[in-house]
């Protein structure tokens, strides 16, 4: 297992706080939402979860998913919580899949502050789509989302299979970036979201923000992978890039200090994915 490693350090009001999270004497509170749901078979199942009173909801993934479903969208709800929609096919028994919401509240004088950003694009049949989704200046990427078909928010009807699929979810220090494919007969538009965060405070600290990517072998079946923050840093986002088409992502979710994978390879061979968590402290 390989590791490549980004640090950033940073002098300033808004980047400053942005990393306070990692912080427990900066006075910065993050428990995590979870919720488990039912996804009944041949359907199309969808729910939100809000964070408590006072709580930003900064990043969310899922935790635990749904034997055979397909996770079609994570959003931002307004800035207290995600709404989630995942598809089960009729070839696929009813399942029950869990999510994980980092939710985020400040004191002591720091203000937390979360900026969603997003960009709709169109992938062609058979084709791959790459994208980059800048934060604001003084704001740092914390989750991303996504919507792989928008068109049908509301539709709770039946669902025969995914067009599009996530194969990058990553982070730079200042953006997003993603890589959708799409393996259907016709073009398919896909909504892609992120949440850039920061905190204001009145004193001046540096920031230090390490993105750290793994590369990790993926046998045949099924694995949970976790890679922790070090002691005194606080997983922000978990992300991969898949180059291998039997390799897909069933769920990923930062929560507490670890980021958390589940992955499936449908080949007979190992073949390798990156997977990259997002750790954050203030000093």
């Amino acid at each position: 297992m390989g590791r490549w490693v980004i640090a950033l350090a940073a002098i300033g009001m808004g980047l400053v706080a942005a990393a306070a999270w990692g912080q427990v004497d900066q006075a910065v509170l993050g428990p995590t939402v979870y919720a488990s749901h039912n996804l009944p078979s041949d359907a199309i199942t969808g729910f939100n979860v809000t964070c408590p009173p006072g709580y930003f909801a900064v990043s969310a993934g899922v935790s635990n998913p749904g034997s055979g479903s397909t996770q079609l969208s994570v959003r931002p709800l307004r800035l207290r919580g995600f709404t989630f929609r995942f598809g089960n096919p009729a070839t696929n028994d009813a399942t029950r899949a869990t999510v994980a919401v980092a939710c985020r509240k400040s004191s002591g004088g720091a203000v937390l502050k979360v900026r969603p950003v997003k960009t709709r694009v169109v992938v062609k049949p058979g084709q791959m789509r790459s994208g980059t989704l800048a934060c604001p200046a003084q704001t740092l990427p914390a989750g991303a989302a996504f919507d792989l078909d928008p068109g049908r928010a509301k539709s709770l009807d039946s669902f025969a299979g995914a067009a599009l699929s996530v194969r990058t979810s990553t982070a730079s220090p200042r953006a997003f970036r993603f890589r959708i494919a799409n393996a259907g007969a016709r073009a398919h538009d896909a909504l892609l979201q992120g949440n850039c965060a920061t905190v204001l405070t009145v004193e001046p600290a540096q920031l230090r923000t390490r993105i750290s990517t793994y590369t990790n072998e993926i046998t045949a079946g099924s694995h949970h992978i976790v890679h922790r923050c070090p002691a005194g840093w606080t997983a922000l986002g978990a992300g991969y890039a898949l180059t291998s088409g039997s390799v897909r992502i069933d769920g990923a979710a930062a929560i507490g200090a670890k980021g958390s994978w589940w992955a499936r390879n449908t080949a007979t061979s190992p073949v390798t994915a990156q997977l990259q968590v997002i750790c954050a402290r203030l000093r």
